[in-house]
């Protein structure tokens, strides 16, 4: 019986140290918040982003190091998956390139 605990504990707890990375984020009258985000190289990150301003230029993300590039439906929550590979920042935003204020910090 201390074994199928122990094996069950294991496989817990190897899950949760693989589990990826989801970070919420908003599209306001204020920009994308949050604009600074932390991840660890190496580390599946899942951005949810739903735009909540109906005037904004920020009818999409760009990720423009990453070749990401996704419509933003206002109140729709759209995922966009990425895994950094090196250290260093990732800057995001519109597409248009005037509220490229955001940037993934990769530790």
């Amino acid at each position: 019986m201390k074994k199928i605990i122990l094996i069950t504990m294991g496989l817990l707890l190897s899950s949760v140290a693989f589990a990826d990375k989801v970070i919420d984020v908003k599209v306001t009258r204020k920009g994308f918040e949050p604009a600074r985000i932390e991840v660890n190289a190496n580390e599946k990150v899942t951005l949810n982003i739903t735009r909540e301003v109906k005037i904004t230029c920020a009818n999409k993300i760009t990720v423009p190091s990453e070749n990401i590039e996704e419509d933003l439906p206002l109140n729709k929550t759209v995922s966009v998956e990425l895994t950094p590979n090196k250290k260093g920042e990732i800057a995001f935003g519109c597409a248009m390139k005037q509220m490229l204020g955001g940037v993934i910090v990769v530790n």
